[in-house]
């Protein structure tokens, strides 16, 4: 994979991370769970954040090196 393919993955993941976010502040929000504070709701992003991050590993190490 060259590096213009991987910004191109990279940027879908982005977009769909942004997405899944999105919608877990919306849920959280009508069921009332949601928190005022900087930091009173990041356990509800926990899972997303780890998967995010094992995507980001892999589309690394699908590089091709120069």
């Amino acid at each position: 994979m060259t590096k213009e393919q991987a910004q191109e993955e990279y940027i879908k993941l982005l977009e769909m991370k942004h997405s899944k976010t999105e919608k877990i502040i919306e849920t959280a929000k009508r069921n009332g769970t949601w928190e005022q504070g900087l930091d009173a709701n990041k356990e509800l992003f926990v899972e997303i954040d780890k998967s995010y991050k094992e995507k980001i590993k892999v589309l690394k190490s699908l590089i091709d090196a120069d």
